[in-house]
């Protein structure tokens, strides 16, 4: 596990909430995004040795979040005596507080804002009302922090939602890029971090727990896996953020057993087409889908976004009753889908290094980017230059080669690319790049590039990472 203390520094987001705090002016700061990616750490991060006072709100009665917020304003701010006034409203507390730090500048954090809101929805009204009326007259920061996405988009931040383009900054914090993994693993090579990557994304706090000292499949399954400490926290993300998440998690399923299409996940999760289009457009905006639309297509493709997901959907639901009893085929099966997941995982990594950083070593400016789909053909990345009139062909395997088989699969894919390419680009000139696991013995292999997990940007593409 590595040291609880330790922080990613998210430079770009630490960036924007510093020249908001520099300028002295008040303010609304709304911070979200899924559960334990790193919205309090980020937080507090910025404001340590600045005045501030942090509350987290909880499923409790609006009374109670009312108690505790004050008791954090009085004991974090020096708010004397404010704790014994018993608030009815968050109006009115605010309003107290502001007068009471009379010009200070601070920030007051009210953290994990959605549960309060789920359970009292008028103290968004209440926070408008402050933020229109009180809050500019004042030097204060308000911050709101949310992990239920939808919550916030569409009961706080959407049109026609009280706080509607009142805020000064809206940060979405996605998960740390795959680049970051050697910070938090440190004991495991190129491959193994790309294993874990598969299974568990870039989510700050998952990674944190891992124990690097055994296999990333082993690792995993004793968090995630029947009796692990977090055995139930997929199905607890849907829960959370769905009121009824029993049709979101039958398409998820229906994603992470193989289909892509709309029509195609709606029959293996028994609902009409049309219902499961409107489920995944949500489960899209949440961040748990991801849609891609291939290369001179226009037929969208659905696959789970969210590597937690993916994975225990994939790999720990199916196999739950064998895993829970020990038995060995249960276990075998978890090794051989880890694998086909990191295969998986290795096709995106190689897609998007292809077009960030190795087009750009090979002279290319990407025009066009994404895999190519053609009757029955796939090519995993083009990237187009039509201003040089090049093109750049990727073919991702998780498999270890020969010199040999690599030239081959060089060849296949210039062969494959052509044949599913529109015509007017048959008079690019075309190179291919190989991404795979490993390459075995000295033979040339003649390719653009051939790149292995060791030639990853591990470390140097993540931001700067400190205590």
């Amino acid at each position: 596990m590595v040291d609880p203390g330790f922080f990613i520094d998210r430079a770009g987001e630490l960036e924007a909430l510093e020249r908001l705090w520099s300028r002295g002016e008040p303010g609304l700061v709304v911070v979200y995004g899924r559960r334990r990616v790193g919205k309090t750490r980020l937080i507090l991060e910025w404001l340590r040795g600045r005045p501030h006072a942090y509350f987290q709100a909880g499923l409790w009665s609006s009374s109670q979040n009312l108690e505790e917020l004050a008791r954090s304003l009085e004991e974090q701010l020096g708010l004397g005596g404010l704790s014994r006034l018993g608030f009815r409203s968050l109006r009115d507390l605010l309003q107290l507080a502001s007068r009471l730090l009379e010009g200070r500048r601070a920030a007051i954090v009210l953290d994990e804002f959605t549960y309060w809101l789920r359970v009292s929805p008028s103290v968004a009204s209440d926070l408008q009302w402050f933020v229109d009326h009180v809050l500019p007259g004042t030097r204060l920061l308000l911050v709101i922090s949310g992990s239920l996405v939808g919550l916030v988009e569409r009961d706080l931040l959407g049109g026609g939602a009280p706080l509607y383009g009142r805020a000064r900054l809206r940060l979405r914090l996605g998960e740390l890029p795959a680049w970051c993994l050697p910070y938090f693993a440190p004991r495991y090579g190129e491959e193994d971090l790309v294993r874990l990557y598969a299974l568990l994304g870039g989510v700050p706090q998952y990674l944190r727990l891992i124990d690097d000292s055994t296999a990333p499949v082993e690792a995993y399954l004793s968090l995630f896996g029947p009796g692990g400490a977090l055995s139930d926290e997929p199905l607890f993300l849907l829960r959370e953020e769905f009121r009824d998440p029993h049709p979101y998690l039958a398409l998820l399923r229906a994603l992470a057993q193989g289909a892509t299409g709309v029509g195609e996940a709606a029959s293996r999760a028994g609902m009409p087409a049309s219902h499961a289009s409107r489920y995944l457009r949500v489960l899209a905006d949440l961040g748990l889908v991801e849609r891609e639309t291939p290369l001179f297509s226009r037929r969208g493709l659905y696959r789970v976004g969210d590597r937690l997901l993916r994975s225990w959907l994939y790999l720990v639901e199916p196999l739950w009753s064998g895993l829970a009893e020990g038995l060995p085929g249960a276990r075998r099966e978890a090794v051989r889908r880890a694998e086909q997941l990191a295969a998986e995982a290795w096709e995106r990594l190689a897609a998007g290094h292809a077009v960030s950083r190795l087009s750009r070593e090979l002279g290319l400016e990407p025009t066009l980017a994404g895999r190519l789909l053609h009757r029955g053909l796939e090519v995993d990345q083009v990237v187009v230059d039509e201003e040089s009139r090049r093109l750049l062909a990727v073919e991702a395997k998780w498999s270890l080669l020969s010199g040999g088989e690599a030239a081959r699969v060089a060849r296949e894919t210039l062969a494959r690319l052509y044949a599913a390419l529109p015509r007017r680009y048959h008079g690019y000139r075309a190179e291919v790049a190989l991404y795979l696991r490993g390459l075995r013995g000295p033979e040339p292999v003649e390719a653009a590039a051939v790149v292995t997990p060791r030639d990853m940007p591990w470390r140097d593409g993540c931001p700067q990472a400190g205590g």
